[in-house]
């Protein structure tokens, strides 16, 4: 399932909705960010804690999100090569996004 595919289903949950982010659509949940594609990088964006993202990287699925030289710590990019994992990766950071709401 490609992106907006995934958008559209999770967009069905309780609290998730589909905005917009720099211009782009994105997933968020009660107004917190998820994810978003970036097509400039051919990559999924989401939002995991700082040590998620390093566990990504490291693990050969992710690639450091350094938007204007500025390193996000807690989004990671997820290339389109491991596009069969992006729901799980959304689902990650929903649950990510309700753990700092509570």
């Amino acid at each position: 399932m490609n992106y907006q595919q995934l958008s559209e289903k999770m967009s069905e949950s309780e609290g998730v909705e589909q905005s917009t982010m720099m211009g782009s659509p994105c997933l968020r949940y009660k107004g917190e960010f998820v994810g978003m594609m970036f097509e400039k990088e051919q990559s999924l964006i989401v939002k995991v804690s700082a040590q998620r993202v390093d566990e990504i990287i490291a693990n050969g699925e992710g690639n450091e999100f350094n938007f204007t030289k500025k390193r996000f710590k807690e989004w990671v990019l997820i290339p389109l090569e491991f596009e069969e994992h992006y729901e799980a990766y959304l689902q990650e950071a929903i649950a990510y996004a309700k753990s700092k709401i509570r």
